[in-house]
């Protein structure tokens, strides 16, 4: 089996720890604002991410804005009763404490060394802005050919099928000759097989399935000597 031409990758709890960025920036929002002083850490950041899963759900059913979540998310996570001028407002506090929390997964610096031969895009549901922040404050604002999130196709969030033909036209290539590597089966992994893309699964707290195994899986494949691999861009 020949190696890929090019690769598709999510970022969140694929190459940053965003569980745990988000798990310790809640309680760091919530000492400083002192907020449900008399509940665990522990409750607080398990409602801060089962609250954020369901909002995020109704964002991509069309049910709540992109702003919206962020309001539902903290009034409900703190029981908080607020304007939505003060909801803003408050949940940049929030934003400021996430992003001090922003941290690579362990291997995501041997997988990008070692597959920095192939064209890479980023294909992620987050919202644009933040996620290019994300990948400029990590050091790997120009490691990626192009970052593709539902603001450039429409609003298409994955596993709509459309975010990733979108990444593919921007790469140039089938969806036979790439890999798409992602945490999730439903919004990653699914969809890409379905268009007829390779995947790898990566599940951090699993043996073999790290970021650092898909390079060793990609590295392992025959290369594609006769196919030249043409720059993006």
């Amino acid at each position: 089996m020949h190696s890929p031409r090019a690769l598709l990758l999510d970022l969140d709890d694929t190459l940053l720890d965003d569980r745990g960025a988000m798990a310790d920036a809640v309680l760091v929002f919530r000492t400083k604002h002192g907020l449900s002083k008399s509940e665990s850490d522990d409750l607080i950041a398990a409602r801060w991410d089962s609250i954020g899963r369901e909002v995020w759900r109704k964002m991509a059913l069309g049910e709540l804005s992109f702003v919206e979540q962020r309001r539902v998310r903290l009034r409900e996570t703190f029981l908080l009763t607020l304007s939505d001028v003060d909801a803003d407002e408050l949940f940049e506090s929030y934003l400021e404490c996430y992003q001090q929390s922003w941290r690579l997964l362990p291997g995501v610096d041997v997988f990008l060394e070692r597959t920095a031969h192939l064209p890479r895009a980023i294909v992620t549901n987050g919202h644009g802005p933040q996620a290019r922040k994300k990948l400029s404050l990590l050091g790997l604002g120009e490691v990626f050919d192009a970052v593709v999130t539902p603001d450039d196709c429409g609003g298409a969030r994955k596993p709509d099928p459309k975010i990733f033909r979108y990444a593919l036209d921007l790469l140039d290539v089938a969806p036979d000759e790439v890999m798409m590597i992602g945490d999730n089966e439903e919004a990653d992994i699914a969809p890409a097989l379905a268009l007829g893309m390779r995947c790898f699964h990566v599940r951090h707290q699993q043996s073999g399935f790290s970021i650092a195994d898909a390079a060793n899986a990609i590295c392992s494949l025959e290369p594609r000597s006769a196919m030249k691999v043409e720059p993006v861009g």
